[in-house]
């Protein structure tokens, strides 16, 4: 070892007088701050090399150059006193140690302490820098931890002579941490302040500097809660308040004073009297520092967790005015956290509680409180104090509950408050309603093609609050209301809830029964079949769900359209039976005759919520009952339904609720319902021929029967395949006419003439003359048992013929809606999905009988000249004429003399729509023309005369107004199916047609023509003149 020195101290002896020469040349100016630099550089290097070396000889001996150099600190620059306090933490840390000896350590105090703070007595002095500050507190701290501090009182009563030294030291520790804005130098100090609190064991002493210390370190604590102080400052000053706190403050350190015999005059000892004074100001102190607990840093939170703990668990004796606080701070620390440290957290209170079951009733005490500002904080606009509150509440009885704490007098509060803050809550909401309407009936497939398929899906959205705009609240609520619910006054809550649901009203019913939903949501149906094991009293579970389901069934059971009953009460009722039958599974079917109808009414709402609830509970209910979908339990139950529905039709109740739940079942059903509606229909036409001037509840009654036409043709074979063509089809070549044939087509049209008979059959005319055989008139049927017609096809032949009557109504909606049911029903009609006897009997004339009604909504009998006749409004016309399209897909040749006395009418027709579509195209340009009403219905014109062509059939006397009609615009933009209707009628004409189009062009023909020209051998073509 004594080798190691000596070779240190030759290692050290040539930087060491170095710098003390070039130091004292400083003094007199004959060196620079450069050369004094590079001496201090190679005395570091040096140190560092020998640095398990030194001792307190060595250190002493390297100190001596620095002394010289720490003289001249006010001139010297920062870096150059960086280096220097470099070295002199070296020596403090590995050379002096444990060695130190008084008089040096109280030197290096002051001189340290002049570094890091300026000078104690003049107050022009300059600031001290960052690095430097910095370096002289670690150096402080170094020399706290060393043998100085048996100087100062580690072992022993502080000297009178010291304490002004270690004030002015304190002092300047305090000011580096609240008046400094470099995080190094305050981070330094809060260390420093470490090391002395730590080095003093002279308790008077530490007593005398604790005021100071104490508010200092809540000056800044309380202003890092307004203004930006650093986290890891904020973390430090809460360690050392612990630490002073525990020093000071703890049951163990009051104990072990010695308490002087002099007393005050008020019998009271002086140590005493500075407790409850000192208790005061820190129970003021913890109140501004306490808000910290809502940092966002989670190492400030432990810190504060830290010293709530230490303050709850070691000073009971002073701070006991503060545990309140405290444990809401505790609390709140406990809440808002990751889940993992609000578990760990919560465990630990846990372990405190159990050793001090004093500290339950104080925590009663604040759930009091908090419970009773519930309503006032829900109202509130700040949204951070709501989730606060909340997490809170959760966590205290979280905390309460695992100590099976007596909460009886609790129950009639809590379930007046709770049920007082949801209401203010849902007050809130209201401006944030939903408020989304469905479009009616045409969106009702749309929501039961998205109804859920899967258990994880069925959730039903929010009913009392938005989630976007009150997301936080309604979790918060949430969450609190599972507690409640595990807690041990869970049922007693519930019991209170439901004796106050029928005398409540407005926000506060609808509050009282989400909450009790909530309650008995997270309940599973084991839960109540342990109770009927059990035979557990009344005031158990399944009789409380059995109220809220009675009541529930009350507020479906009024009408959905009744004003008084607020949707979200009926949307929360909803949630109610889907709870119940989640909860008796498959012996929930009895239920059914009295919950189904409610249910099916609400899918029919035109409010979007309530509407999309209902979806949502009749797939809970059908899974919960064991079917294997929302049709089989309809299906199964329709006898159910349809009775209900009926009682309200036979009573003439025109209340819209009725057709909605007949407009579900068929939806939902499909074609396998309609077999259960012939006396639902019969009714329904009971009552349009009543109530016939009631436009909205006819538009109803006709939806539900578009909807049961409409399902009957997708189950029918037709559905899905091209329109059937019932006669051949009628074009052939064209073929010139002779004088022979003239003769013979006049006798044939007189001989028809002087038929009497309309079973008579006509002659037949040559079939070169006519395009098209005139049809047969409908025979009877020979066959000797036709196969009878099913049930659903009698219906719906029974629909479409008596909606004819309706036809008449001056409400254009509705003449679209039974134009649109005709359109639906013939596909099901048709003969190939029916016999050949229904094509005679049934068929065939109930197309002779809808013809006149669907002609006259194209031309209303104003006039009885075709050339003046009125067309009807655009969208009904255009609906108009699709019916009549689809008339001629399935008419065929039946329709052939129809057509040719319609056609100079239609004539007239296209040219006003083909006219009003031009007209339209100059004004807006073709591109949004094209989206338009009057394109739309010239182009279905256009489609109803080439529907004509292909499947009924013309005339030769038809054939110059179908090239009229299509031969004009509709060949010229290429219209689909124009071009070869028209080349199946007469080729030549197209080509004639095609032909003057383009002698109508502008210039450039000539040289189009020699272009085109044919080129035979020996013949010359010539351009034809038009």
């Amino acid at each position: 070892m004594d080798d190691e020195r000596v070779k240190a101290f030759r290692l050290l002896k040539p930087p060491c007088v170095e710098l003390s020469q070039t130091a004292l040349r400083y003094k007199v100016r004959k060196s620079n701050a450069k050369d004094l630099l590079k001496c201090l550089e190679r005395l570091t290097e040096t140190l560092l090399a020998v640095s398990r070396s030194l001792d307190a000889k060595l250190a002493d001996y390297v100190f001596f150059p620095l002394s010289h150099v720490f003289s001249e600190s006010k001139e010297l620059p920062p870096r150059l006193l960086e280096h220097a306090l470099s070295c002199l933490r070296l020596l403090i840390r590995q050379g002096w140690r444990d060695h130190l000896s008084s008089e040096v350590g109280k030197q290096l105090l002051i001189l340290l302490a002049f570094l890091a703070g300026g000078s104690a007595t003049d107050s022009k002095s300059k600031q001290a820098d960052e690095d430097v500050a910095a370096i002289a507190l670690d150096c402080t701290t170094s020399l706290f931890h060393s043998s100085v501090a048996s100087s100062l009182g580690s072992q022993g009563a502080i000297s009178p002579e010291n304490v002004p030294l270690l004030g002015h030291t304190l002092t300047v520790i305090l000011d580096a941490i609240s008046n400094t804005s470099a995080i190094k130098v305050r981070l330094a100090a809060c260390t420093s302040l470490n090391g002395l609190i730590d080095g003093i064991d002279d308790e008077d002493a530490l007593r005398n500097f604790f005021p100071g210390i104490v508010s200092c370190l809540t000056r800044v604590l309380s202003s890092g809660i307004r203004s930006k102080t650093p986290w890891k400052v904020l973390q430090a000053c809460i360690q050392l308040f612990n630490k002073i706190l525990r020093k000071i403050l703890t049951d163990d350190a009051l104990s072990s004073s010695v308490v002087p015999v002099r007393t005050s005059a008020a019998g009271e000892s002086p140590t005493d009297s500075w407790i409850k004074a000192t208790a005061s100001q820190v129970k003021v102190a913890l109140s501004t520092v306490l808000p910290l607990r809502y940092h966002d840093r989670h190492d400030v939170q432990e810190a504060l967790f830290t010293l709530c703990l230490s303050i709850l668990t070691e000073c009971r004796a002073a701070l006991g005015d503060s545990t309140s606080m405290i444990l809401e701070a505790l609390v709140a620390l406990s809440s808002h956290t990751a889940l993992e440290d609000s578990r760990r957290r919560s465990q630990r209170l846990q372990q405190i509680f159990a050793s001090n079951l004093d500290l339950l009733d104080v925590l009663k005490d604040s759930l009091y409180d908090w419970t009773v500002t519930l309503p006032r904080v829900v109202t509130s606009n700040d949204e951070t104090k709501q989730t606060r509150t909340l997490e809170q509440l959760s966590t205290a009885l979280q905390l309460l509950s695992a100590h099976d704490t007596d909460m009886r007098a609790f129950n009639d509060l809590v379930a007046s408050n709770l049920r007082s803050g949801v209401a203010s809550a849902i007050q809130l909401s209201s401006t944030h309603a939903i408020t989304s309407v469905a479009s009616g009936s045409a969106d009702i497939s749309r929501v039961l093609q998205s109804a859920p398929s899967s258990r994880g899906d069925r959730i039903f959205g929010p009913v009392i609050f938005d989630s976007t705009s009150q997301g936080n609240l309604m979790a918060g609520l949430q969450m609190l209301v599972k507690q409640f619910e595990s807690s041990a006054m869970s049922v007693a809550l519930q019991r209170n809830l439901i004796e106050s649901l029928k005398s409540t009203t407005g926000n506060e019913q609808i509050a009282t029964l989400w909450l009790m939903l909530k309650l008995m949501g997270n309940q599973s149906p084991q839960d109540f079949e342990t109770e009927q094991w059990l035979n557990l009293p009344s005031d158990s579970l399944e009789p409380l769900a059995e109220e809220a389901y009675s009541f529930s069934l009350e507020i479906l059971d009024r009408s959905a359209y009744d004003e008084a009953v607020d949707w979200r009460m009926q949307a929360l009722s909803l949630e109610v039976v889907a709870l119940q039958a989640r909860h008796q599974g498959q012996d929930f079917r009895p239920e059914l005759v009295d919950a189904l109808y409610p249910i099916l009414e609400r899918m029919g709402s035109n409010n979007a919520a309530l509407q999309q609830h209902a979806v949502i509970c009749l797939s809970i209910v059908s899974d919960s009952c064991g079917y294997r979908s929302a049709s089989e339990l309809v299906v199964h139950n329709a006898d159910y339904l349809v009775n209900a529905v009926a009682v309200k039709l036979n009573t003439f109740d025109i209340s819209p609720q009725a057709s909605q739940v007949i407009l579900m079942m068929v939806r939902l059903c499909g074609s396998a319902i309609i077999p259960y509606l012939d006396d639902l229909i019969e009714s329904i036409f009971a009552i349009l021929a009543c109530y016939h001037g009631y436009p909205r509840l006819v538009e109803s009654l006709f939806e539900v029967l578009n909807a049961i036409v409409e399902e009957g043709a997708k189950a029918s074979p037709r559905a899905i395949e091209p329109a059937i063509k019932t006669t051949p089809s009628p074009r052939r070549p064209y073929k010139l006419i002779t004088i022979t044939d003239v003769v013979t087509r006049l006798q044939f049209v007189k001989n028809r003439s002087d038929c009497t008979s309309p079973s008579t059959p006509s002659p037949e005319p040559d079939p070169e003359i006519s395009s098209t055989p005139e049809p047969e008139a409908p025979q009877p049927s020979t066959a000797e048992n036709p196969p009878p017609r099913s049930k659903a096809h009698s219906l719906i032949h029974s629909i479409t013929q008596q909606t004819t009557h309706h036809l008449s109504t001056p409400s254009p909606p509705l003449r679209r809606l039974l134009l649109s049911l005709i359109a639906s029903s013939l596909p099901s009609l048709n003969p190939q999905s029916t016999t050949q006897a229904d094509n005679d009997t049934i068929f065939l004339p109930l197309i002779a009988t809808l013809w006149p009604h669907v002609t006259r909504q194209i031309f209303p009998p104003i006039s009885s000249s075709p050339s003046t006749a009125t067309p009807a409004d655009l969208p009904t016309l255009l609906t108009a004429l699709q019916t009549l399209t689809t008339l001629s897909q399935h008419g065929g040749s039946f329709l052939l003399s129809r057509f040719s006395d319609l056609l100079p009418q239609l004539q007239t027709l296209y040219h006003q729509l083909e006219q009003g579509m031009l007209h339209e195209e100059k004004t807006l340009g073709r591109s949004r023309a094209s989206r338009g009403t009057k394109f739309k219905t010239w182009d279905q014109m256009v489609g109803l005369v080439v529907s004509m062509v292909e499947y009924v059939g013309i005339t030769r006397e038809m054939e110059d107004g179908v090239f009229e009609i299509l031969g004009g615009e509709a060949l010229a933009r290429g219209r689909e199916g124009v071009r070869g209707a028209l080349e199946g009628v007469n080729p030549d004409a197209v080509w004639l047609l095609e032909e003057q189009r383009r002698s109508r062009k502008q210039d450039g023909w000539d040289e189009e023509w020699e272009k085109r020209k044919p080129i035979v051998e020996g013949w010359e073509f010539r351009r034809v003149e038009f």
